[in-house]
C-alpha cells in the first residue's frame, strides 16, 4: 500500500468522522474512496462500517458523559433499528445499492425543506415529547431506518436526526447523541453480517477509521461549544452535498481515482 493511499485514507477519514458526528452524509466520501481503490460496491459498503462503528461509538460515549443519552426509550428504539439493520444488511448482499440511492436523494431534499421551514424544531428540546412514552409509530420508523442503515448507510444519520427531532422532540445536539447511540448498536449487527460474507477489507477500513476516530472527537467537542444553531447550518450544507451525490450529480469516485493513481 503506497504512502499516498495511506494518507488519503487517514485524511479523508478525519473529514468523514467530523462530518458524520456533527451531521451525517460523510459516508458518501468513504464509499467513493473505497470504490476508487478497487473494492466492489458490496465490499465498499461493508468496509465502510468499521469507520462508522468507531466514530459513532466514540461520540455516543462523549455525549453520554454530558448527559444527552439519559432516556431509556432511545435504547429500546435502537433495538428496533438493530432488527431492521439485520434485514437491511442481508438485502444489501442481494440488491444493487443504486435501487435505494435515488429515492434517498429525493428524501434528503424534502428534509432540507423541513430544516429551512421549521428551524425551532432543531434548535430547542420539546420537553413534552422528550418525556413521552414510545408509540408504535416510533418503533416502525426506527425499524425502517435500520433497514436502510443496514443496506447502504449513506444518509442514515439524517433520517435518525429527523426522527429524533420530529418524533422524540430532541434538539439538534441531542439528536446527534441519539443518532450516535442507535448507529453504534445497529452497525454491530451489520458488521457481523458482512464479516460472515467475507466482504470487509480490514486494511483499508482500519486505516480510514483511525482518521474518523480523531474527526469524531474534534466534532463532538465543537458540538458542545457551538450549540444547536451552528450545527443546523452544517447539516444544511451536508444534506445538499449528499443529495447531489446520491442522485449522481457529483462523481467523487473519479476524483479519488485520480488522486490515488
Amino acid at each position: 500500500m503506497s504512502l499516498v493511499i495511506v494518507l488519503t485514507l487517514l485524511i479523508s477519514g478525519l473529514i468523514v468522522g467530523f462530518v458524520n458526528t456533527l451531521s451525517a452524509g460523510g459516508t458518501a466520501i468513504s464509499i467513493a474512496l473505497y470504490l476508487a481503490l478497487g473494492l466492489s460496491p458490496v465490499e465498499a459498503n461493508a468496509t465502510n462500517r468499521i469507520g462508522v462503528l468507531m466514530q459513532s461509538s466514540l461520540s455516543a460515549m462523549l455525549f453520554a458523559r454530558k448527559g444527552y443519552l439519559k432516556q431509556k426509550r432511545v435504547f429500546i428504539l435502537a433495538l428496533a433499528a438493530m432488527f431492521g439493520a439485520l434485514l437491511g444488511s442481508v438485502l444489501s448482499l442481494l440488491i444493487p445499492m443504486q435501487a435505494f440511492s435515488y429515492a434517498m436523494g429525493v428524501s434528503l431534499i424534502v428534509m432540507l425543506f423541513f430544516l429551512f421551514t421549521a428551524p425551532k424544531n432543531f434548535d430547542t428540546d420539546n420537553e413534552e415529547k422528550l418525556s413521552a412514552k414510545n408509540k408504535p409509530l416510533h418503533y416502525i420508523v426506527f425499524f425502517l431506518i435500520g433497514i436502510y442503515g443496514g443496506f447502504v448507510q449513506v444518509g442514515t444519520g439524517f433520517f435518525l436526526m429527523a426522527a429524533g427531532s420530529m418524533l422524540l422532540g430532541a434538539d439538534i445536539i441531542r439528536t446527534n447523541a441519539i443518532k450516535a447511540m442507535v448507529m453504534t448498536l445497529y452497525t454491530i449487527v451489520a458488521i457481523i453480517v458482512f464479516v460472515q460474507g467475507g466482504n470487509v477489507h480490514w486494511n483499508f477500513g482500519l486505516l480510514h477509521s483511525a482518521g474518523t476516530f480523531i474527526g469524531s472527537f474534534v466534532a463532538t467537542r465543537i458540538a458542545f461549544k457551538k450549540g444547536a444553531k451552528f450545527i443546523r447550518y452544517i447539516v444544511i450544507v451536508v444534506i445538499i452535498f449528499t443529495a447531489l451525490y446520491l442522485t449522481g450529480l457529483i462523481d467523487m469516485q473519479t476524483l479519488f481515482k485520480n488522486l490515488v493513481r
